[in-house]
């Protein structure tokens, strides 16, 4: 089995301390925004209504970008059902693009909050990671969760694999994939949706 050697996290217990002494969110502050924020070559940032696409620049993994609403929520309850439809709008065209980027890619999902969920950040942020196929780790395994059905079963860790694209190199590169291109809003997604129930 391998593991991502992250060496950016190294900075961010101290950035977020940081952060913490001052208590500012980091994903409130429009100037990490602007910094991490995937644009389009126009230099168009890329959100919506309810929500910025961003990449993590303390990445864990190869491709790390994170969906982040533009209101600090801290529990998914406070979503209100048009932050829903603009995050899902907005991480199918993440989507899209990632698998640009990392060709016959999967996704894996996730979102952490709440006491005991290892979550840096209170303001909710929905991690979109593309699973490449000859990537070893899968799943919870991703966040450091090794586990196994069969009780005689054994893990062991056997070396890193190091993240290629990060930072402003990953930034660069979903740039130049997405090109001019933008996306629909959530209303028109919304009423495309409504349109396909009539019919």
């Amino acid at each position: 089995m391998a593991y991502y050697f992250s060496p950016f996290r190294n900075s961010y217990s101290g950035d977020k301390k940081k952060i913490e002494g001052k208590k500012e969110c980091p994903f409130c502050s429009e100037e990490n925004i602007k910094k991490q924020g995937v644009r389009n070559v126009s230099g168009t940032l890329m959100e919506n209504e309810h929500y910025f696409w961003i990449v993590n620049f303390f990445p864990k993994f190869e491709g790390h970008t994170m969906l982040v609403p533009k209101r600090h929520l801290k529990h998914p309850e406070e979503e209100t059902r048009d932050e829903l439809v603009s995050r899902h709008t907005l991480g199918l065209f993440a989507m899209k693009q990632l698998e640009k980027v990392y060709p016959g890619c999967g996704f894996e999902i996730f979102l952490q909050f709440g006491a005991g969920s290892e979550q840096s950040v209170e303001h909710l942020h929905w991690h979109i990671v593309p699973a490449q196929k000859g990537d070893t780790l899968r799943s919870f395994e991703k966040l450091g969760h090794f586990y196994t059905k069969k009780e005689e079963e054994e893990k062991i860790i056997l070396f890193p694999v190091p993240i290629c694209l990060a930072r402003e190199d990953l930034l660069e590169k979903l740039t130049e994939t997405i090109g001019g291109e933008t996306f629909p809003s959530s209303e028109s997604s919304s009423r495309d949706s409504d349109e396909r129930k009539r019919l």
